[in-house]
């Protein structure tokens, strides 16, 4: 049934979307795509581990949420599948241990008596919260700053039933004592995070890769040892930037991407490798500028420096996968890819003093939720077809969640974290965060607040299209062929790209099928130019209509607020008549991302 509420949501992003289709440039013939599905050919599985988030045990916003139900809510709606604790920094060896950038486990233990569902910053609670949600939990290992009897310690706190490891310590007790007797089911563990950084873990060099494959090779039989259906996550290679810091490329010749763990630290771990590991963790993140350079803001051409991320991802992927699979050749099955931490533009979190930066950062935008439908669309088909990956998290520099969920913090919290007034509690609860400049509240890149006295915040247009995507697809993903002549779009040729071919898709899409229902998942990443889609279902005998959803807005630099929290929204679900048996045809807003629910009848 559709509420009266979302009636009215969707009328109006209707009308939001068909006067921005008619102020663009639209030519007099719209650019055309033709997409034929073929629901009884099936190439795999769709992972449903792509829809994931890292929660921080420190800075997470949700420890100080003042409307609790409202922050439950937007949780179990999102869609989110898998959650990475503690999501980020887990070893820092030049800061002190309450930093936030060291875990210790032992230290978020007990720290909530009073189980406020919402307190992650305690083990427990997190845990629970993910049961509660069935959410899958990713749980982060600091083989590098603790002794190994504390990381024996740490699986029998969660999985044991008892002193499994036979130190005399009964860890198993003590979680029993804070309350949860039975173990819990963890099956992902990672072994610390970006550990080519010397403060994290090792010298991004092939003796310092040459230590972490010998600890690497002793942990794993441990950890396996301790909980036997253990699926393990090593740290392996960031790449994610263009040219500006540029270390060096995979292999000569090949397109411009930078090794930020270097291409040396990579090659050297991975043949060294001797134990079987289930997942490699690479993080990428997009930037416009990381050298401080913003030269097409404003311009004409912005949005296509934007939706370049796609490309930049689609190639670093390759690169890796490539890389993967012509070093490790230790055991098999080969091991898949996680996508630890990936994002949109970052640039003014990372340089929130430089002029530009507010705008550079498009965290909040519509374009950084074309851009995640885009990758989402990517995984979906990697995961289920001969592609590596299985899980990834959405992450900025504090976490994922926040900018999934809506979230509040308390007022004084905020005020803290902006610098504007000492933080009354642990030092650790706040971080370097108090560093930044006054005039940047460091999540805001997140999410929206309207200021320190008033705690109330809305969802962004990413928390749409995650949810939208994982909520409306199906288990397998199905054949396609599309035509759409004129699909490439150009790289402008003085932002970050300059190869003479780069280019990006204009729309993406992939089918996914449940059963009786087929997930048409289309995306115009064009931000002036309505597309014309016509859809062709073969081999199914479907229903009249179509059931339409839809994430869009008439402006990629769109963004929800306080005075417009419903700016950008998902509509949905509207009938779409087909025109012909098993044919749809539609017009895609530009910066619109669509999914079509067909449904089969049967005889």
């Amino acid at each position: 049934m559709i509420t009266a509420q979302r009636q009215r949501l969707a009328v109006r992003l209707a009308a939001s979307l068909l006067a921005g289709a008619a102020a663009c440039r639209v030519p007099a013939e719209a650019p055309r795509v033709v997409i034929e599905i073929f629901p009884e050919t099936t190439r795999g599985a769709v992972s449903p581990y792509i829809f994931g988030a890292g929660i921080d045990h420190k800075t997470n916003p949700m420890r100080y949420c003042r409307y609790p139900a409202q922050v439950e809510r937007d949780i179990g709606e999102s869609g989110l599948r898998i959650a990475r604790y503690p999501g980020g920094f887990v070893f820092a060896r030049d800061d002190h241990r309450g930093s936030w950038k060291n875990f210790y486990w032992q230290d978020h233990i007990g720290q909530n008596p009073g189980r406020n569902p919402l307190y992650t910053y305690d083990l427990d609670t997190f845990v629970q919260m993910c049961e509660r949600f069935g959410i899958e939990p990713l749980m982060q290992i600091n083989f590098a700053g603790e002794p190994e009897e504390s990381l024996r310690g740490y699986i029998e706190y969660l999985v044991g039933a008892g002193d499994i490891d036979g130190d005399g310590v009964d860890w198993a007790a003590k979680r029993a004592a804070n309350g949860r007797a039975a173990p819990y089911r963890i099956r992902y563990w990672q072994l610390g995070n970006e550990v080519h950084d010397f403060p994290q873990g090792y010298r991004a060099d092939a003796q310092g890769a040459r230590e972490y494959a010998a600890a690497v090779n002793r942990l794993v039989p441990l950890v396996r040892k301790l909980a036997p259906d253990a699926r393990i996550v090593a740290p392996f290679i960031n790449i994610e930037r263009p040219r500006s810091g540029m270390f060096a490329a995979a292999t000569p010749g090949k397109p411009d991407i930078n090794l930020a763990s270097g291409a040396e630290f990579a090659r050297a771990f991975l043949a060294q490798v001797r134990v079987r590991i289930d997942y490699l963790d690479w993080h990428f993140y997009s930037a416009n500028g990381w050298d401080g350079s913003y030269p097409f803001l404003g311009t004409d051409d912005e949005w296509k420096h934007y939706y370049c991320w796609g490309t930049k991802f689609r190639e670093c992927y390759a690169q890796v996968a490539a890389l993967m699979q012509r070093t490790y050749v230790h055991t098999e099955p080969p091991p898949r890819l996680i996508v630890g931490e990936w994002s949109g533009d970052i640039t003014g979190m990372i340089f929130p003093a430089k002029k530009k930066s507010g705008r550079g950062s498009m965290e909040r935008t519509m374009a950084s939720a074309v851009y995640m439908a885009d990758i989402l669309i990517f995984m979906m088909e990697e995961s289920a077809s001969a592609g590596r990956i299985h899980a990834a998290f959405w992450h900025n520099l504090g976490n994922g969640a926040q900018e999934l969920f809506s979230v509040q913090v308390l007022p004084e919290y905020r005020r803290a974290l902006a610098g504007h007034l000492p933080w009354k509690g642990s030092p650790a609860d706040v971080g370097y965060w108090p560093t930044w400049p006054a005039a940047t509240p460091p999540f805001g890149m997140g999410y929206t607040v309207a200021g320190a006295d008033d705690p109330r915040s809305v969802r962004m247009p990413v928390y749409h299209v995650f949810r939208l995507l994982s909520e409306q697809r199906g288990d397998d993903l199905v054949e396609t062929r599309s035509e759409a002549p004129g699909n490439d779009i150009a790289a402008p040729r003085d932002g970050l790209y300059h190869d003479p071919d780069y280019h990006f898709a204009r729309v993406v899409h992939c089918a996914t099928r449940r059963g009786d229902d087929l997930y048409l998942a289309v995306l115009n990443k064009d931000a002036h130019q309505t597309v014309e889609l016509r859809a062709l279902v073969h081999g199914w005998r479907v229903a009249s209509a179509a059931q339409i959803h839809s994430v869009g807005a008439p402006d990629y630099l769109a963004q929800n607020t306080i005075a417009d929290p419903e700016r950008v929204v998902m509509a949905g679900p509207d009938p779409a008549p087909l025109t012909a048996p098993g044919e749809l045809r539609r017009l895609l807003a530009p910066s619109t991302l669509m999914v079509a629910r067909f449904s089969r009848l049967r005889e």
